[in-house]
């Protein structure tokens, strides 16, 4: 990649977590492709886990998760911040409620289907009831890493679920009407691109995150979500590394 001249091209990997990879990447990968033709694209879906290894050896030149990390070898640029809904089938007594809150998650607690433990989505539910594990007295658990399982297992009555919102917007008019949005504040999870402090191709990591944000604008149109990625980007301003700063010309 030629830095000096501003030029945007060259081989780039990119990691994206699988919570994530399904719903935004195609909203963003042709209008990138198609507006930086020289810039080789190699996308692979790996775990925060794996993601975190793979930037620090250099195997990933960045990626997409969910944030905050808290390592201080990495860089993160807050992207959106995407909010939480609940999936509630009409046999759930929850169905009846128009509007959800935090209170009502923590009530239903052993009803909630989630990820597999260790999941970095099951985690940020975990931390938005405020604990830990989740409790072991219902009679059916599962581990998966797919959301349209649990709808599933949800439409059987197995309980409820909670999805990403950018998850919900290709459903059906009737898969909709199960859904259930929470009041203000809306719980929701940092999505940020990440990078190692050393990394030297910024001018194709500004390139995604102005065309992912471009994109993700208009999907997301919650106000106060709005006002949390304002707020992610004066973050952004205040936690710049100036001293690595490439100017574009």
């Amino acid at each position: 990649v030629d830095q000096e001249k501003g030029f945007i091209g060259g081989e780039f990997r990119i990691g994206i977590i699988p919570t994530i990879m399904p719903t935004l990447l195609p909203m963003f990968i042709s209008n990138f492709i198609n507006k930086y033709p020289k810039v080789h694209l190699i996308v692979e879906e790996r775990t925060t886990e794996e993601i975190i290894k793979m930037l620090k050896n250099g195997q990933l030149d960045a990626a997409i998760a969910a944030t905050p990390l808290e390592e201080e070898s990495i860089k993160e640029v807050v992207l959106y911040y995407e909010p939480f809904v609940a999936y509630v089938p009409e046999n759930n007594a929850a169905y009846q409620k128009k509007d959800f809150e935090v209170e009502d998650l923590e009530i239903n607690l052993s009803s909630i289907l989630l990820l597999q433990d260790g999941h970095c989505f099951t985690n940020n539910v975990l931390n938005i009831c405020k604990i830990s594990v989740m409790p072991q007295d219902s009679q059916f658990r599962i581990q998966s890493g797919s959301f349209e399982t649990m709808v599933k297992l949800a439409d059987e009555g197995l309980g409820m679920t909670l999805l990403p919102y950018l998850n919900t917007i290709d459903m059906s008019d009737k898969a909709k009407s199960k859904l259930r949005h929470f009041k203000d504040p809306r719980p929701s999870r940092e999505v940020s691109l990440i990078y190692s402090r050393k990394e030297l191709k910024l001018h194709i990591i500004d390139a995604l995150r102005s065309t992912i944000a471009g994109v993700v604008k208009g999907a997301i149109t919650f106000q106060n979500v709005f006002l949390m990625i304002f707020l992610g980007f004066i973050k952004n301003i205040y936690m710049r590394d100036f001293s690595n700063d490439i100017v574009l010309k």
